[in-house]
């Protein structure tokens, strides 16, 4: 067949040929360096995208199942309400100071000082120390430590204290306590 052609045809056919490998090997080039790549691209985006769908519809189950029981919502408000309260977000001396005034009056306990001292900062809070002197019997002590440790109004530790004896009255001894409050710290 490429016999009954002119020698004009022939080069025109030859041309075509070319130009068809051409376009052949521009095609594959494109794709090799632009089409494989966008398409590596978009498979990763389309990955992240239907990981992130999967998180928010597991967020939204949890939500729909809160929302489903509402005095489990409220118990959990009252409860981070009653913690709020219990550990402040900025010093509050005379929330510290009032709570302390009223152990002291329930426990019979004489403090001649109570000074604080430096604050500790910690990750999300701080430390609030505070040291007491006072005078106190055994009995009236041990209360004063537990009224200290579950106090419903303000979180309170005691960290050390020294109990040292009295001659001149056998009963009552001198006692230094050094107590800790907390503060929340925001972040943000």
């Amino acid at each position: 067949m490429m016999q009954a052609l002119t020698a004009q045809q022939k080069d025109v056919v030859k041309a075509g040929f070319v130009l068809a490998v051409l376009i052949f090997l521009g095609g594959f080039y494109y794709y090799g360096f632009f089409v494989k790549d966008e398409i590596a691209r978009k498979t990763k985006q389309t990955q992240d995208l239907q990981a992130e769908i999967k998180s928010l519809d597991q967020q939204l189950r949890d939500i729909q199942a809160q929302l489903g029981n509402p005095e489990e919502l409220k118990a959990k408000k009252e409860f981070l309400e009653k913690i709020a309260a219990k550990l402040p977000d900025k010093p509050d001396a005379p929330g510290f100071f009032q709570a302390l005034v009223d152990i002291l009056r329930v426990t019979n306990i004489e403090y001649t000082e109570l000074e604080p001292q430096k604050e500790v900062p910690r990750s999300i809070y701080s430390e609030i120390p505070y040291t007491i002197k006072c005078k106190a019997r055994y009995h009236d002590f041990g209360h004063f430590l537990n009224l200290i440790e579950e106090n419903p109004k303000r979180f309170m530790r005691v960290k050390t204290f020294t109990i040292e004896n009295q001659d001149n009255r056998p009963s009552i001894h001198p006692v230094t306590i050094e107590v800790t409050t907390f503060m929340f710290v925001k972040k943000g």
